[in-house]
C-alpha cells in the first residue's frame, strides 16, 4: 500500500511545526532505505568517534504542492561527489552548533539566508559510515518560492521536487550505486525522481519526513497517527 499522495497537498507552516514536535520514528524509518550492508553500522554506532555536521531540508508551498529543495553536489575528490542530498556539511568550532552549522552552509551551498525562512524543526540525526559523520537534520519552512545563488564549487545544481514525487507508483527502487569508500559498488534501495535518484542518508532522512508527513490533517493536535506503509509495496 503507498501514501493517500493528497495528504501531502498544502501543510500550513503551523501544521508542518506541530508534526516536528511529535515522537520521531527514527531508526525505524531511517532502515527502510539503508542500503542492506550498512543497516549494521547505522543501528550500532558510537557517536563517540563521529564528526558532527548538519544539512538543512527547506520545503514550501507552490499553490497546492508542498516542495523540497535538494542539490546535486559538485564533482570534487570525495565520497558525497555528485550525490544528491540536502544542502549542509561538516560543524566548525565557529558555528558553536549544529543548527549553526545548518544556518550557515544553507547560505554558503545555495545563498539562502536566515531572515528567508523559518526554521520548525529538527528530524532524528543520522550516522554515516563512510564519511563518520553524525548528521543533524533540521526542517526549515519559506513562505514562498526560494530564489537560489550556487556556490559552484560545491553545489552543481538545484533541484526542486513535489513532495508527491517520492510517493507516486513506482518512485522507489533498487539501483546500483558506486561507494568511493569503499571502492566497488552496492545495490542499495533509492528514490527514483526527474532526472535524479535519491539513496543513501538523504532517502532515509527524507523517509523520515515523510513518515511523519503520513498523518491525516484532522489528527495533527491529538499527536495520532494514522499510517500507510509506502515500503509495503514491491520494489522495482
Amino acid at each position: 500500500m503507498i501514501f493517500n499522495a493528497k495528504k501531502f497537498m498544502k501543510y500550513t507552516k503551523e501544521e508542518l511545526e506541530i508534526l516536528l514536535q511529535q515522537d520521531k520514528p527514527g531508526q525505524t524509518s531511517h532502515l527502510k532505505m539503508a542500503p542492506e550492508h550498512r543497516q549494521n553500522d547505522i543501528a550500532m554506532f558510537d557517536p563517540k568517534n563521529a564528526r558532527k555536521s548538519a544539512v538543512m531540508i527547506v520545503l514550501f508551498n507552490d499553490a497546492d504542492d508542498l516542495k523540497v529543495v535538494l542539490i546535486r553536489r559538485g564533482k570534487y575528490v570525495g565520497i558525497h561527489s555528485g550525490q544528491i542530498a540536502s544542502p549542509g556539511g561538516r560543524y566548525e568550532d565557529t558555528d558553536k552548533n549544529v543548527r549553526n552549522t545548518s544556518i550557515r552552509e544553507i547560505e554558503e551551498e545555495i545563498g539562502i539566508k536566515a531572515n528567508d525562512y523559518s526554521i520548525l524543526g529538527r528530524l532524528t540525526d543520522i550516522f554515516v559510515p563512510p564519511s563518520n559523520f553524525v548528521v543533524s537534520i533540521f526542517v526549515a519552512y519559506m513562505h514562498q518560492k526560494p530564489k537560489f545563488k550556487i556556490d559552484p564549487r560545491e553545489v552543481d545544481e538545484v533541484l526542486v521536487f513535489s513532495l508527491d514525487d517520492f510517493v507516486r507508483e513506482g518512485a522507489i527502487g533498487q539501483r546500483e550505486f558506486f561507494v568511493a569508500s569503499a571502492n566497488t559498488s552496492t545495490i542499495a534501495p533509492c528514490y527514483l525522481l526527474d532526472g535524479a535518484e535519491l539513496w543513501g542518508a538523504s532517502a532515509m532522512v527524507m523517509t523520515e519526513l515523510l513518515d511523519l508527513l503520513n498523518t491525516d490533517k484532522h489528527t495533527i493536535s491529538n499527536n495520532k497517527f494514522e499510517k500507510d506503509d509506502i515500503y509495503k509495496k514491491q520494489i522495482v
